[in-house]
């Protein structure tokens, strides 16, 4: 698959794949303040509070209006009968299968992670062994799905705001997580050129997965800091 190589120029292509209704974003997130707002993610999070994160992500990195009201789109998905009538009615097709798509792509990820964690309780397979097994699945899923970026775009910035979640809270952090972030959005996030979402990606996960280490390098750091603070003056 051959990416852009500038953020600026994917979201110009992803723009040009979906209309911009007016007031798309608000129309969006009151379309799915009923259905999600007082919902959870399996990461325990709020789905409402997750998605307006996400939007400010997109929006930070130079994401269209459509984009980040797609992103309420997708969340909503999930308590909707028919998602794909609903949201083509109110939002058009475009709207509708990327949601679709993007949500379907989130299953199959749940999915695997469950397999993981039902293989990490079986003495029989290595938790080593499954960790790897799960992060190439996850690999392949989104390899698969590439061939749209908008999808590919929503799913890295859901990524990180669920490692800002765990952080912000302390809370431990579900195990696979970390080193699919580190190992598998990531480094699709420095494929595309989002700068930004990498390196906060690739420190979040670090975090997590070394935490003694990070300590101590930012320790240092932050004792370089001052020294340099103290040069300059």
């Amino acid at each position: 698959m051959r990416m852009a190589s500038d953020t600026a120029s994917i979201f110009a292509a992803t723009a040009d794949s979906l209309p911009d209704p007016e007031q798309a974003l608000l129309r969006a997130r009151a379309f799915a303040e009923p259905l999600i707002g007082s919902e959870v993610l399996d990461t325990g999070e709020n789905t409402l509070a997750h998605a307006d994160a996400v939007v400010l992500i997109l929006r930070l990195i130079g994401g269209s209006e459509a984009m980040q009201a797609a992103s309420y789109l997708v969340y909503a998905c999930e308590h909707l009968n028919k998602p794909q009538e609903a949201i083509a009615k109110g939002f058009g097709d475009n709207f509708a299968t990327l949601a679709l798509e993007t949500t379907q792509l989130v299953r199959l990820q749940r999915q695997a992670r469950q397999v993981q964690a039902a293989g990490a309780r079986s003495a029989a397979i290595p938790m080593a062994q499954t960790a790897a097994a799960q992060t190439e699945n996850v690999r392949k899923m989104l390899l698969a799905f590439s061939r749209d970026l908008r999808v590919v775009m929503l799913r890295l910035a859901s990524r990180l705001q669920t490692l800002r979640h765990f952080a912000q809270t302390k809370l431990p952090l579900p195990p696979g997580l970390a080193a699919e972030s580190l190992q598998v959005f990531a480094p699709l996030a420095n494929r595309l050129g989002i700068w930004e979402i990498k390196w906060e990606m690739e420190d979040l996960a670090f975090r997590f997965l070394e935490p003694d280490v990070y300590k101590q390098v930012a320790r240092q750091l932050d004792e370089k800091r001052t020294l340099r603070e103290g040069f300059m003056e």
